[in-house]
């Protein structure tokens, strides 16, 4: 036997404060996922304000439906709100009120006024905007998660729909004052298509927060926290994993860093730390893997790159560092780097093998006064360093032979 239509209005509220209570259970666990909060809100109030609009069905008070339409309403202005905030971590506050505040006013009026057909008509119209307008916000972060994200959009696109009919029948029948709420086939269309999405939007939305946070967990695992840059271990399985050869490697340590802690202070030592990541970072081309090694040494992995072209770019990278000025305790200083570069032709890197010849040249550069980029040759008694040429003629860099011994 089917459902009427209180009972599946009652089946919504009941399964609207299930699914509140599951993303309230959510956001306890991931606090820092605030949309979850402003999810369960919605919800909330939506299935609050379906609760009052049953009770509106019984009694016909011109208040009762007011309170029921206005909090169903700034319910889905909270939905609207989540899903904002979960595309842009930022809850939205004066779109949905606005929403909110104009949408419940446009069906208020007419409602207390005693056009419950013209307040209900409104509230179709308002939903439908509101749910659309949802959706089109989900599908511009469709990146994130293409197929789920495709799916939810369409769950929206379908509930907002559903309002559609309900309003076009009101229109049809002219009917402004009426003995009882709506009871027809669009109705019933309407509520059940609602009862079923929402279970689906529910589902789809936990899932894509719980995709979020595997996806946080491991770029917490794999970048160093101080300068965002891949940490050791994610070079390697990255290395492993995705980079085949040729190659250059060019292993980069801050000069008399000890020193800079020492004299300034840890603080101002992270500020350097995490400038030079800025400038690594920057300076990295797509496909390059910038990483911290540990303390103050850094590598930058360049796949398809020449021995030269490389050493090149980390000249420019010891010069941008070389401008930068930092403040610390014993007040202003300046910052340099020495660099070592080293490359292989073989298809399967040999890491180890890549960063010990890039490691001869960083102590080479930093035998030889720091504050310069040395090579790794063929020749296994020599080194090279990049000289940058005088101002005017920046066109290209000398290559000079540095002994090892």
């Amino acid at each position: 036997m089917p459902l009427d239509y209180h009972s599946l209005l009652t089946a919504f509220t009941l399964s609207g404060c299930g699914l509140a209570a599951a993303f309230l259970a959510s956001w306890l666990v991931s606090q820092k996922e605030r949309f979850l909060m402003a999810w369960t809100i919605g919800v909330s109030l939506m299935a609050l304000g379906v609760l009052v609009y049953g009770a509106y069905g019984k009694t016909m008070s011109p208040a009762l439906g007011a309170t029921g339409y206005t909090i169903l309403l700034i319910g889905l202005a909270f939905v609207f709100g989540a899903g904002r905030e979960f595309r842009t971590a930022i809850l939205p506050w004066r779109g949905m009120v606005v929403m909110a505040v104009s949408s419940s006013v446009t069906m208020a009026v007419p409602m207390l006024a005693g056009y419950n057909g013209i307040a209900i008509l409104m509230l179709n119209v308002a939903a439908t905007i509101i749910l659309l307008v949802t959706a089109w916000d989900y599908w511009l972060g469709r990146a994130e998660a293409r197929l789920m994200i495709a799916l939810l959009t369409a769950l929206y696109v379908l509930t907002g729909l559903s309002f559609v009919p309900c309003a076009v029948l009101l229109l049809q029948d002219g009917q402004w004052v009426l003995p009882q709420i709506p009871a027809n086939w669009a109705e019933d269309l309407n509520i059940g298509i609602c009862l079923t999405t929402l279970a689906g939007i529910g589902a789809l939305s936990l899932a894509l927060n719980q995709a979020r946070l595997a996806r946080g967990h491991k770029r917490d695992a794999e970048t160093d926290p101080l300068t965002g840059l891949l940490n050791r271990r994610a070079l390697l399985a990255r290395l492993a994993g995705e980079i085949k050869g040729p190659a250059a490697l060019v292993v980069l340590d801050v000069d008399r860093f000890k020193m800079i802690n020492d004299a300034h202070g840890h603080l101002a030592g992270d500020d350097v730390l995490r400038a030079f990541g800025e400038i690594l970072t920057l300076s990295a081309r797509p496909q390059d893997l910038a990483a911290r090694l540990g303390g103050e040494e850094f590598a930058l992995l360049m796949p398809g790159t020449s021995l030269v072209s490389a050493a090149i770019l980390a000249e420019g990278i010891r010069t941008r560092l070389a401008k930068r000025d930092f403040t610390g305790s014993a007040g202003a200083f300046d910052c340099t780097v020495s660099a070592g570069v080293a490359h292989t032709e073989d298809s399967v890197i040999d890491f180890d093998a890549l960063l010990h010849d890039a490691d001869k040249a960083l102590y080479a550069a930093k035998r030889n006064g720091r504050d310069q980029v040395a090579i790794s040759s063929d020749e296994a008694e020599f080194l090279a360093q990049i000289r940058p040429l005088p101002d005017g003629q920046r066109g290209s860099a000398d290559i000079v032979k540095l002994r090892t011994g």
